[in-house]
């Protein structure tokens, strides 16, 4: 019980995704942001799971997908019940533009952990490129309530506003709340912002 408590904490800790929503253009018009299996049948330690972990979180930043997939798989067989490592294949055929297969593992994900934010942001992602809209809407509202502080949430539910429902009042508060939570500065999205703000009207929602 020791053992499975500690692995859950630190691979929720090692949970990266990013790159959900491509960076911001002049006017934003993108979709959002957003080889060899183990075959010992011995009790991974802890230590050598989260090793692998992290070395899944490391390909797959330096955009390695094949071998970042193939380290999530390891651990998923290792342990299913964690839904960071099915976010991280999702991600993973999502870059690779396999996107039924990402909503198959972002559903196993969201089966695992319900409130994961990260999931819940990329179910919306996939709800908007099929044309679902309020449901894309509803899981990017549900990952900003999980997470209040989700930029990508808070970005991508900002494209929706402005492009799809034509909120433009609603689609500045989130450009405003992602330009906020930023470590470093957007100037595009800063930029865009400033002129969707001097071009809002009375007559605008």
């Amino acid at each position: 019980m020791y053992y499975t408590k500690y692995l859950f904490l630190l691979l929720t800790v090692f949970l990266v995704l990013g790159g959900c929503v491509s960076g911001p253009s002049k006017a934003p018009t993108a979709l959002p942001k957003i080889e060899e299996q183990d075959t010992d049948t011995q009790e991974p330690s802890v230590e050598n799971l989260v090793t692998l972990y992290q070395d899944a979180l490391t390909e797959l930043s330096e955009n390695n997908l094949k071998k970042a997939e193939e380290y999530f798989l390891t651990v998923t067989k290792k342990h299913p019940d964690f839904a960071g490592p099915w976010a991280n294949l999702a991600l993973i055929y999502i870059k690779q533009e396999h996107y039924k297969k990402a909503e198959e593992h972002i559903k196993k994900s969201l089966e695992k952990n319900p409130e994961m934010a990260q999931a819940l942001n990329m179910a919306g992602f996939i709800e908007e490129r099929k044309g679902n809209i309020n449901k894309a809407k509803n899981y990017y509202q549900k990952a900003i309530e999980k997470k209040p502080d989700y930029t990508l949430a808070h970005y991508n539910l900002a494209l929706l506003y402005e492009i799809y429902l034509q909120n433009i009042r609603e689609a500045i508060k989130h450009y405003q709340q992602y330009l906020s939570l930023l470590d470093e500065e957007d100037e595009k999205t800063e930029n865009w912002v400033e002129e969707l703000t001097f071009n809002l009207t009375d007559g605008d929602t």
